[in-house]
């Protein structure tokens, strides 16, 4: 008999193992569509977000008709494939465990990715065998914890100094897996987004040392100069055996535009990759939310508007420019936020049924005052008791002298 059934979501238990749904992805709160159900509520809202049919592994839970487990009785999911709920989704794990896993994870992928173009910018090609294991092991943490890999994202950037290839390559690269994950990419597709994201700018270690990271706007030469990185970046990889021709493909692609802009011109209007095209969002926002060639980083709420804004103009597929808004929210993780109370807030979780009410700590209260310790609050869920709290505005951290890290590091590790 065979192990994976086709069943109608009101014969849906818990004990049962869901390996798919009848919705894509990003319409539903749940990162995967491959877990066990250990709790009712993951029923519930499978109905609410209108899914009818749900396609069920039996070698992995319950069959139809078996006894529905309890909680307890449901089994402990295999390490391959953990289960991620609309829980995990949207709240972040507790303890300074989570903080800690997340940070290594982090810490030793950069340092690996440093090796690597180390190695470039002296003449060597880049290792593939190397950067393979730095996209599974962020892949999989992304996969366990997205929002603490996302917190920790923020805080890597927050306390950076100076942009390095290397750093924005992992940072896109994070952006990007997170982003491939929501849209239902398949495995082979999420480690040549994961390669494609760590190399894209390679071609910049074949150009002039001090145009990447040039402080000032670039001369009409030196734009003519930087537009050549992606041909370039193909002329690097060339020299490497074994480079899957979709990583080749996504960073050749990766500043087209799906209304034919964009450079270097080498696909036709609509002819882009949708994999280039995630790459390219991730890569976009990085840019927005960094200092780069003179102008400032903007604030990640407004760099959320300028890639909405680039979706309404046709410069980006707009369903793929939803998905980056539902991952990334309105106001994204580590935004500083004006309440209608007056008060100022970090935003610490994300809601993803709504975008505008995320899970937020309040850090200085109506009149001003640092609010110690914080007060936590999620605004979708508001209690009774409590003024009801709405966002007015994003705030600059700089103009309002707030150290936004120490927020953050709570907000991860637990108080």
């Amino acid at each position: 008999m065979a192990s994976i059934k086709r069943i109608p979501i009101d014969q849906l238990t818990v004990g049962m193992f869901i390996a798919g749904l009848d919705q894509p992805w990003y319409r539903t709160p749940f990162l995967l569509h491959k877990w066990l159900v250990s709790n009712p509520d993951d029923i519930i809202q499978l109905k609410r977000h209108g899914i009818q049919i749900v396609t069920i592994d039996t070698d992995r839970g319950l069959d139809v008709g078996a006894a529905p487990a309890t909680p307890s009785e449901a089994a402990p999911p295999t390490p391959d494939e953990p289960p991620v709920s609309p829980e995990a989704v949207t709240a972040p794990q507790n303890g300074h465990n989570s903080h800690a896993a997340a940070a290594a994870v982090y810490r030793q992928a950069m340092e690996a990715v440093e090796r690597v173009f180390s190695d470039i910018e002296a003449g060597q090609p880049p290792k593939i065998a190397a950067l393979k294991p730095i996209v599974s092991n962020l892949l999989k943490q992304i996969v366990e914890q997205p929002e603490v890999m996302m917190i920790q994202f923020c805080l890597d950037k927050m306390r950076r100094f100076d942009g390095t290839l290397a750093a924005h390559g992992m940072d896109v690269c994070v952006l990007t897996l997170i982003l491939g994950v929501e849209n239902g990419c398949v495995e082979s597709e999420m480690e040549a987004l994961g390669l494609a994201a760590l190399l894209h700018d390679i071609g910049f270690v074949r150009l002039p040392r001090n145009l990447y990271r040039k402080a000032a706007p670039l001369t009409e030469q030196e734009q003519v100069l930087m537009r050549q990185h992606p041909q370039l970046a193909a002329t690097v990889l060339s020299q490497v055996d074994r480079v899957p021709e979709t990583v080749t493909s996504i960073i050749a692609q990766h500043h087209e535009f799906q209304d034919g802009s964009g450079f270097p011109k080498i696909v036709k209007q609509g002819d882009i990759s949708p994999l280039a095209q995630l790459m390219a969002l991730a890569d976009a926002y990085d840019d927005l939310v960094t200092t780069r060639y003179g102008r400032p980083a903007l604030l990640p709420h407004d760099a959320i508007r300028q890639i909405f804004v680039l979706g309404a103009k046709g410069k980006y597929d707009k369903t793929l420019v939803e998905v980056a808004i539902k991952v990334l929210g309105v106001y994204p993780l580590g935004s500083l936020i004006k309440l209608n109370t007056n008060e100022c807030a970090v935003v610490i979780g994300l809601n993803h049924e709504d975008r505008l009410r995320p899970r937020i700590r309040i850090i200085r209260g109506p009149d001003g005052e640092i609010q110690n310790p914080p007060i936590e609050s999620d605004l979708q869920h508001q209690s009774a008791d409590q003024p009801t709290r709405t966002i007015l505005r994003a705030l600059d951290p700089r103009q309002e002298q707030i150290d936004l890290p120490q927020y953050l590091d709570v907000a991860v590790g637990g108080a």
